[in-house]
């Protein structure tokens, strides 16, 4: 169930890095107004699977981070998930005493175990149980226990990138959409919000399909922590306090996170800085069809690898050795 205080946007999610880079990147200047901005953020008391049989707690922090388009108002009665999806679902890691963070996207089409139902998409689990079912499920998939839980609608992440005066990505090649006439040139393209985000939820045209479409979200997400640390955002104290209303009306976090949290992974992010978060994307290794249904079939040897060294800390080792990391600076 999620808690609601006001009736503005909508709790679903998206690209919710968005918001924590934002915070991240101004921190120290809006501390005044942290205590407003924390009001406005909706909890989730579900959003935890129950205690036992979880994984183990490790160092370092994991945050969930999800696009959905579970719609609803912040209002009073209570909102339910059904016919919900989980659009973009990603695991924020960041290691005990280490200022960098790691970026792992898991395709939404992953065909996985899901407690209590059939083998489906991971993307079902927030419709079939909530975003307890799904951290539950993203857990069982890795190993790794999840210690927050934050979703960003839709609006909210238009909005965002608009207050911030749009984003800058560079496209490597003509990419065209004529079912829904959406069209990029190759190049440097400069994307206001509703841009950004059909950018990011593009399926067709796409060489490389559900890979490329992560490393779009993950482009637009550092796109995003550049521009929201620019030195003309910092000194522009309307303009930030605007984009902060903004991302804090769109968000929901699990009932743990305080405002001592949000600081905190604030801080740690913006020691870190975008160009020392990395990003990568679960292996598949096949496409197949399950009815009528399209799904992406992990390489479950690589994804086991990948997560237990996320898990013992030797991360950077791994992307090194393997070649793992994603190139964000310009995508398909």
């Amino acid at each position: 169930m999620v808690q609601r205080r006001r009736s503005r946007a909508r709790v679903v999610l998206r690209v919710l890095l968005a918001l924590a880079v934002v915070l991240a990147a101004v921190v120290g200047a809006a501390s005044w107004r942290l205590n407003l901005y924390d009001r406005e953020i909706a909890r989730i008391d579900d959003a935890m699977p129950e205690e036992q049989g979880r994984p183990r707690a490790a160092p370092g922090q994991n945050w969930l981070l999800v696009g959905s388009d579970w719609r609803g108002e912040r209002a009073e009665e209570e909102q339910s998930p059904e016919e919900a999806r989980a659009d973009a679902i990603m695991l924020l890691h960041m290691p005990e005493d280490e200022q960098r963070g790691y970026v792992v996207s898991i395709p939404r089409d992953s065909y996985v175990p899901i407690e209590g139902h059939d083998d489906g998409k991971i993307s079902t689990a927030l419709e079939k149980g909530g975003p307890g079912l799904l951290t539950q499920t993203v857990e069982e998939l890795s190993g790794v226990r999840v210690d927050h839980v934050a979703i960003l609608d839709f609006h909210g992440f238009e909005r965002s990138i608009d207050a911030l005066g749009g984003v800058e990505v560079d496209v490597k090649r003509d990419v065209s959409d004529p079912s829904n006439e959406w069209s990029w040139s190759a190049g440097r393209q400069h994307m206001d919000g509703e841009e950004a985000l059909r950018f990011v939820r593009e399926r067709k045209g796409l060489p490389e399909g559900t890979t490329d479409r992560m490393r779009r979200q993950q482009a637009v997400l550092n796109a995003v922590g550049e521009k929201a640390r620019s030195q003309e955002l910092l000194r522009d104290p309307g303009q930030l306090d605007h984009l902060l209303r903004i991302a804090s009306e769109s968000l929901a976090v699990d009932d743990e996170v305080t405002l001592a949290t949000l600081r905190g992974l604030a801080e740690r992010l913006a020691a870190a800085g975008p160009e020392r978060i990395s990003y990568t994307s679960l292996p598949v290794a096949r496409t197949d069809w399950v009815g009528s249904r399209n799904v992406a079939r992990l390489d479950e040897e690589r994804t086991g690898k990948l997560f237990t060294a996320l898990d013992n800390g030797t991360l950077d080792q791994y992307f090194a050795e393997h070649d793992l990391g994603n190139n964000v600076d310009e995508v398909n």
